[in-house]
Formats: C-alpha cells, structure tokens, sequence
C-alpha cells in the first residue's frame, strides 16, 4: 500500500508539474506574438491578357513582402514589412517589359515625408484607360499599409507597346483605393 501512495503522489505531481510547466510555455508564446508581430498584406499573382488597339498583350505582376526591405512604421506606430511587385508584360510571345517595382522607385513622385512612414500597398492594371489609348496603364500605390487607414498616393505608370516606361501621379485618384484590403483579388483589381 505505501509503494501504491508513494506512486499515486508522484503521478499527481508529475501531471501537475506538466500542466503547470505546459501554461507558462503558453504565456510565453503569447507574449512573444503579441510584443514582436510585424503586419504584412496579402500577396498577389495575377496573369492575364487584354487587347490594346487590335494588339494582344499578356501581363503578369507578382505583389509580394520583400523582408529583405527595411520594415516601415506607420502613422499610428505600427510595423509592417514593405513589399514588392514584379511586373512582365509580352505580345506575340515576346516579352516587351519587365521590371521589380518598390516604393523607392517613386520617390520621385511621392512626397518624402509621406514615403518614410508608408509602404508599397497595392498595384493594379487600369482598366478605365483600355478604351481610351494604345498603351497599358497600372497604378502603384504607396500609403499607410494599416487597412483602416486612407493615406494613399497612386502613381500612374504608363507602358506603350514598345515597352517603354513613364510614371506620373494617378490624375483623379487621390483617395482610390482607400482600403486595399477588402478588395477580391478575384476580380483583378489589386490589392
């Protein structure tokens, strides 16, 4: 009878001890999400074609995080990774552009003291402009990548078909899209 308490406390130790040790490891793993998460937005991968002036054109853009970019603190004091978009444009089976867009390369656009506290937060191609020229438009836009937030500056980049390249603010867009989060990557219409 004592061997069968002597073991029936130990058992009851050992499982309290377990349990015990089990709950801090999860205050731990608490604790270390909540002190050191970095917000980033969703990635992208589109490849479609479209017609400009009788011409088929196939692009294709990847929307990805680039952790090897510094990370951006917002407004509100929160960290996000900044991201990436690869862009490739072909017709007639040869490819007319390609290029990795980051924030950096519309520092010439956007205002300097906007950029320091944004992100690359989406890109799209512009369909409104399809009817209206013979070149391919895309708006980047370099905001506040909290998903509550409206502080955006879209840039317009304008490819023709011989695959040069011009970039200007987005005319009649200040605010477009206010929230990058919310829209379907279904519907092609970025992010």
């Amino acid at each position: 009878m004592k061997n069968f308490l002597s073991f029936l406390c130990a058992t009851i130790l050992i499982s309290c001890g377990n349990n015990v040790k089990q709950q801090k490891e999860e205050v731990v793993a608490d604790t270390v999400i909540t002190t050191s998460s970095i917000g980033t937005l969703r990635e992208m991968h589109i490849n479609k074609s479209i017609t400009i002036s009788n011409q088929k054109y196939v692009y294709k853009y990847d929307f990805v995080r680039d952790e090897s970019l510094p990370i951006v603190r917002n407004p509100q004091g929160d960290d996000y990774y900044d991201n990436k978009v690869t862009l490739s444009i072909k017709t007639k089976g040869s490819e007319i552009f390609s290029k990795t867009f980051t924030k950096k390369d519309f520092s010439k656009i956007v205002p300097e003291k906007f950029m320091s506290n944004s992100a690359l937060i989406g890109f799209t191609y512009n369909y409104a402009k399809t009817d209206t020229s013979d070149a391919l438009y895309f708006i980047a836009t370099v905001g506040d990548p909290d998903e509550t937030a409206d502080m955006v500056y879209p840039i317009q980049i304008i490819i023709t078909p011989q695959g040069n390249m011009s970039m200007e603010k987005a005319p009649n867009l200040d605010t477009e899209p206010i929230n990058p989060m919310t829209l379907d990557p279904a519907d092609d219409i970025g992010v």
